[in-house]
């Protein structure tokens, strides 16, 4: 069977960090199935949230995997092959060590009673098309699977790790802040801090309807009060989630 240049990258991927089928599909927060359709040719053209989780545990984007540089073309090399080549790569390449945003835990990729959880590195800027996430995508971070699933009732793919930047939200959360965000929660109905796109860059602020609009429009606030709040027209914001968590160095 021919296969594809996805699943050829992913291959390669998982063998340069020794990871299993099972212990990225963990890692990634989807099924084991969702792994194995697309190295074993059944899903040829995957893609959306799922395809960027497992991007993220191997340190990618999706479309890293969807067009990877050095594919030749799909099913150019034997089984055989393909392995001889990533073993070789693998022996010339460094030993896989966590970049500088990363925690230490992540060279292990599946921690014992740990989860991933995407994380959005607005320092990667926007583009001209607005919020397109599987852009965005830094390292993942990961936290303790007790607290994610139950303190937080949610799974790893609903949550996003967004870091803080600026004054506009001091006291209350300050530059360098990481907040967890719930992206199931995008009802403005009750005001709070969001992570949205407001139509110029994603920030984090407070959030409400502007209720003596004439047109529906979204009032964003920031916590510290030298900055001005501002309306936007609720058709260009994009709601990512509500913060429910936040965390602070010392």
């Amino acid at each position: 069977m021919i296969r594809s240049a996805v699943a050829e990258e992913l291959e390669r991927r998982m063998t340069l960090l020794g990871l299993t089928q099972k212990a990225l599909a963990r890692s990634a927060g989807v099924g084991d199935t969702y792994v194995r359709d697309i190295l074993k040719g059944k899903s040829r053209n995957p893609g959306g949230e799922k395809l960027e989780r497992i991007a993220a545990i191997l340190g990618c984007t999706a479309r890293d995997l969807l067009f990877p540089l050095n594919t030749t073309g799909a099913g150019a090399r034997s089984r055989g092959a393909r392995h001889e080549t990533a073993r070789n790569e693998s022996e010339h390449t460094p030993p896989y060590a966590p970049t500088a945003d990363q925690p230490e835990i992540t060279q292990h990729l599946n921690p014992p009673g740990y989860v991933a959880v995407p994380f959005i590195s607005l320092k990667a800027g926007m583009g001209g098309g607005g919020y397109v996430e599987d852009q965005l995508l830094g390292q993942p971070k990961f936290f303790e699977e007790e607290f994610v699933r139950g303190a937080l009732r949610a799974s790893p793919c609903d949550l996003r790790v967004i870091e803080v930047e600026g004054q506009s939200m001091e006291p209350m959360l300050q530059n360098g802040d990481m907040v967890l965000v719930d992206t199931r929660r995008t009802s403005i109905i009750e005001p709070g801090i969001f992570v949205l796109f407001d139509g110029d860059g994603v920030v984090c602020k407070w959030v409400e309807r502007a209720h003596d609009a004439s047109e529906p429009m979204v009032r964003i606030k920031s916590e510290n009060t030298r900055f001005s709040p501002y309306c936007v027209p609720a058709e260009q914001v994009q709601i990512i989630g509500r913060v429910v968590w936040f965390a602070r160095k010392l």
